[in-house]
């Protein structure tokens, strides 16, 4: 399993807009891209964190066109959804994306899964 973790602030009254641009995204690569499923937070201190599950780093990569603009392999909305987001975002407090792969995981873990 591999998980992408983006933190970031947003701008002063873009939460609605940046949560309704979220389920866009997250919905479409997990319906159509192959992603596990996504999550979206939000901390104390009014930081925004969401996080993707990829099956592999593979998968994810294959999936998510890389450079700063969206990709024209994506669908408009996407592309849009993707722009609402990128406007929500407080450019001057951005925190770097943080990718990580799954050692061990006791949520998904078959053992649990059996004890249910």
């Amino acid at each position: 399993m591999f998980a992408v973790i983006y933190q970031l602030y947003l701008k002063s009254g873009r939460e609605a807009d940046y949560q309704a641009a979220w389920h866009t995204v997250a919905t479409y690569f997990k319906t159509h891209r192959g992603a596990l499923g996504s999550c979206l937070h939000r901390t104390d201190d009014d930081r925004w964190v969401a996080y993707s599950r990829w099956p592999d780093k593979k998968t994810r990569d294959a999936s998510w066109p890389e450079g700063n603009t969206p990709s024209e392999m994506l669908p408009r909305e996407i592309q849009n959804a993707i722009l609402v987001l990128k406007e929500c975002t407080d450019q001057e407090r951005l925190i770097p994306e943080i990718c990580l792969e799954v050692v061990e995981d006791l949520f998904f873990s078959p053992q649990l899964a059996a004890m249910r």
